[in-house]
C-alpha cells in the first residue's frame, strides 16, 4: 500500500484477459436521452472496440429512457448516487457538475474491470480503443485526461477548489473522454466520501468541480496521470464549439472529436454560449463560419429569435429598454 492524502492507494487488480495483451475493460457511453442521433452515435463507438464491454449509462433523472436496443444498460438518478452517501453538492445539474458520480455508481455492479473508459454521447472516436487502453496499461497509468483551455489560474470553476486545496496544487483536466484504472475509481470515490463527511462537518465549505477533482486527486503520490494527447491527437476535441455531424465524413483523420451534434442541437450550441450581438452582426464572424456549415434554412429562424433575446437583455442590462 502506497500512502498518500487519499489515503491508502489500493493494489492494483490483475484483472487481465489471459491469453491476451489488452486488459479486461469497459466502455462506458453516458447520455441522458435516446434518439437516432444518439444512437447513430453508439453504433460508431461499437466500430471501435473489439475486446471491451461497451455499456450505456443513462441518467434517468427526469424520467424513464425509452428505445434502447442493446445488453449492457445501467440506469441511474441523483437519488441512486445520494443513497451511495454522496452529497447533493455543486451547483447546477448535479450528475454535471460531479461528472464523477456517475462512475462509482457502475463501479459498485461492475468492478471486475482492470479499466473504465467513459465518453460522453456527444464524442466520436476514429481510433482503436483496445490500442488505447492497451497502452495506458502498458504504461500502468491510473488516468487519462486532457488539459486544454484556460491557465489553471484562469479556469471558470477555480473558486470550487478554495478552502480544499492548495491553489498552487489544483490540475484540471477535461474528462468528456477519459480513463480510469480501477483502483483510481475507488480512490475518488473513497476520496468524495471523505470529503462530504467534511462538508456536513464544515471542515470545508466549499465542493470542486469534477474535472478540477479528478485531476487534483491523480496527482497524488502513488497514481500515473496522463495526458490524453501524449497518446493520440486531439486537435479536434475542446469543450466548443461544436462540430455537425454532417462533416463527420471529412474528418476521419482526426481520431477523437468532441462535441460531435446533430443538425439541430448544433445550431442550439452555436446560438446558446459564448456568442456576442456583435458575433450576430459580423458575417465572418466564427459563429457565421460555423453556422454556414447548414443551408441557412437550416437556421435563419433560430438565429434572428436568437438576436432578438440577446438584444433584448443586452438593452434592458444596460437600462435602454424597460424591464
Amino acid at each position: 500500500m502506497v500512502e498518500s492524502h487519499m489515503g491508502a492507494v489500493p493494489a492494483v487488480p490483475d484483472l487481465t484477459d489471459l491469453g491476451s495483451t489488452v486488459p479486461r475493460y469497459a466502455v462506458i457511453f453516458r447520455t441522458h436521452f435516446w434518439d437516432d442521433f444518439a444512437q447513430r452515435q453508439f453504433d460508431r463507438l461499437l466500430l471501435q472496440v473489439s475486446s471491451g464491454h461497451v455499456y450505456i449509462l443513462v441518467d434517468e433523472t427526469n424520467g424513464v429512457v425509452e428505445g434502447i436496443k442493446h445488453d449492457r444498460v445501467v440506469r441511474l438518478t441523483e437519488q441512486n448516487v445520494l443513497d451511495m452517501g454522496l452529497p447533493r453538492a455543486g451547483t447546477g445539474n448535479l450528475l454535471w457538475f460531479n461528472g464523477d458520480y456517475p462512475l462509482y455508481y457502475f463501479l459498485k455492479d461492475h468492478g471486475s474491470y482492470s479499466y473504465y473508459l467513459q465518453l460522453e454521447y456527444d464524442v466520436v472516436l476514429n481510433t482503436d480503443v483496445d490500442h488505447l487502453v492497451s497502452r495506458a496499461a502498458a504504461d500502468a497509468v491510473d488516468f487519462v485526461g486532457l488539459t486544454k483551455g484556460e491557465p489553471v489560474h484562469e479556469w471558470a470553476w477555480l473558486h470550487t477548489t478554495e478552502g480544499v486545496y492548495d491553489p498552487r496544487g489544483v490540475r484540471c483536466k477535461l474528462i468528456c473522454l477519459s480513463l480510469f484504472s480501477h483502483r483510481a475509481l475507488q480512490a475518488l470515490e473513497t476520496r468524495r466520501l471523505a470529503m462530504a463527511e467534511q462538508l456536513h462537518d464544515a471542515i470545508i465549505t466549499t465542493w470542486p468541480f469534477c474535472e478540477g477533482f479528478i485531476a487534483t486527486e491523480m496527482e497524488a503520490d502513488g497514481f500515473i496521470s496522463v495526458e490524453l494527447s501524449d497518446y493520440t491527437d486531439t486537435a479536434a476535441y475542446d469543450t466548443w464549439p461544436p462540430f455537425v455531424e454532417s462533416d463527420l465524413p471529412t474528418m476521419t483523420g482526426h481520431p477523437i472529436i468532441h462535441p460531435v451534434l446533430d443538425q439541430e442541437r448544433y445550431v442550439g450550441s452555436l446560438l446558446k454560449y459564448k456568442v456576442g450581438l456583435i458575433g450576430y452582426v459580423n458575417i465572418n464572424s466564427l459563429l457565421h463560419r460555423k453556422l454556414r456549415r447548414l443551408p441557412v434554412r437550416a437556421y435563419l429562424t433560430a438565429l434572428c429569435t436568437s438576436f432578438a433575446f440577446k438584444a433584448v437583455r443586452t438593452l434592458r442590462s444596460h437600462r435602454l429598454l424597460p424591464g
